[in-house]
């Protein structure tokens, strides 16, 4: 399947997903996420606000803060390039053309100071650690390079057990994916 019709495929899959079944799957990612050494070592996190189709981001931040650790997100930049920006309650946010939130106010932190980056996406493949983002190469390019953890949040319809979608050469693969638990049988 090519990469376009897949991402469309798991837009439609995450639009569908219940309130309910969304809430729980939230919660078993937060509490394996905030469980994991990946978290507890962290100082610097980087993550996104996330979309109302993505794993809730939120909650994430309000106890990073808690547990006063920095939290930073992306901003995008020209030639599809992206810096993070320190994230506080008083950081300005502007709506992009793509739809999401970024900082408008913000210091940058160098991509040697961030420990975790909790990387957004629409699939993920266990096997290979491979994933499909929403098409821009932002992360790609930005995670070419980057030797702090890369880990991901999956909703169990966002993992596959080998990739369905052709993986590239540039694809950065994650160092770690956390699936959420289903709190009585797993299909998957």
């Amino acid at each position: 399947m090519e990469k376009t019709d897949f991402r469309q495929q798991q837009i439609t899959r995450l639009t569908q997903l219940s309130e309910a079944e969304r809430s729980q799957q939230n919660l078993s990612l937060q509490q394996q996420l905030f469980a994991s050494p990946a978290w507890q070592q962290a100082a610097v996190i980087a993550t996104t606000i996330s979309s109302g189709i993505e794993v809730a981001t939120q909650p994430i931040i309000q106890q990073a803060w808690a547990e006063h650790k920095q939290v930073v997100i992306p901003q995008t930049l020209p030639k599809r390039q992206m810096a993070f920006k320190s994230y506080t309650a008083e950081t300005e946010l502007t709506r992009t053309s793509f739809g999401i939130f970024e900082p408008t106010t913000g210091e940058t932190v160098a991509k040697t100071e961030i420990d975790l980056i909790l990387v957004p996406g629409l699939g993920y493949s266990q096997a290979e650690l491979a994933r499909i983002g929403f098409g821009g190469g932002y992360y790609d390019r930005y995670l070419a390079d980057y030797t702090g953890v890369k880990l991901t949040l999956a909703f169990r319809e966002m993992a596959f057990a080998h990739a369905e979608w052709p993986v590239d050469a540039y694809d950065v693969v994650l160092d770690q994916l956390l699936v959420a638990k289903d709190g009585v049988d797993d299909e998957h």
